[in-house]
């Protein structure tokens, strides 16, 4: 079959990681023999290690955290919405060995969004926090046209630098009022430090739908408070692999099946 192809995904930490898992099962299915493989990667070694793997026959990278904001220093081109973002998840090299990063996770939310039936046209939508995870999909949201777009944190600082950001999507503070949420997604983490909670119970009903960015255990916790409104509960394993199916077809110019991936031999 020739030699392999060399792709990886960089992170500090990276053993949690299921890109492997699933484009290993994209390259079986499309007959690419393909080489997937886990770096963990300091942000010291960060510059060096992605210029020397695309220097000895590296064809594309995947960047999680905490490296998607400073990747891009190491790119030689970046797309538009790469440079709307400030951050990147994918790295890949043209013909003439530059390094273009580019951004998927907003194309894998909308994509699974669609592929569950959820709506976001017209609806009122709430993100919960305002780190990288919430910015990579602010963009995409808002050109689905969602009747309101609106981000809540902890930190009013950080809030305020948000819609500061993407002033242009007409993203707004969390409206306090009796207006029930339609759509509510969590891209904090905070459910990983302790019980989930927060204050917005009389804006929500059994019609909200919930997302997690987070998936497996990250997700019991927010699931859990969840509960109490609403059976419409998703967690962000869908997302994970509709982002990596973009990141696949950017390198391959070919959009993989993403409907029989096995994440079953992965550990939560």
């Amino acid at each position: 079959m020739g030699n392999k192809i060399k792709l990886g995904v960089i992170g500090d930490p990276i053993d949690h990681s299921l890109s492997p898992l699933i484009h290993s099962q994209f390259g079986e299915e499309l007959g690419i023999n393909l080489e997937y493989m886990p770096y963990h990667v300091v942000d010291s070694e960060l510059d060096n290690f992605i210029k020397n793997f695309f220097a000895n026959g590296g064809f594309g990278l995947n960047v999680t955290l905490p490296h998607k904001l400073n990747c891009i220093r190491s790119a030689d081109i970046l797309s538009s919405e790469v440079e709307l973002l400030g951050a990147a998840n994918t790295l890949s090299k043209n013909s003439n060995n530059q390094i273009i990063a580019s951004s998927t996770d907003g194309l894998g939310l909308i994509r699974d969004c669609s592929e569950k039936k959820i709506e976001i046209t017209n609806k009122r939508v709430l993100i919960l926090g305002a780190g990288g995870a919430s910015q990579s999909i602010i963009p995409a949201i808002a050109r689905m046209n969602p009747k309101m777009l609106m981000v809540d944190n902890r930190s009013i600082q950080k809030t305020e630098k948000l819609l500061e950001k993407f002033s242009s999507f007409e993203l707004q503070p969390l409206q306090r009022n009796n207006e029930p949420i339609d759509l509510l997604i969590n891209a904090t983490s905070a459910a990983l430090s302790g019980p989930f909670d927060w204050n917005i119970q009389q804006q929500l009903n059994e019609g909200t739908v919930f997302y997690d960015l987070n998936y497996g255990i990250a997700s019991a916790k927010f699931f859990s408070w969840a509960s109490q409104f609403s059976r419409k509960r998703f967690d962000g394993t869908g997302m994970l692999v509709a982002q990596a199916a973009f990141s696949f077809e950017s390198w391959f110019d070919t959009f993989p099946n993403i409907n029989n991936i096995n994440l079953s031999s992965a550990d939560d």
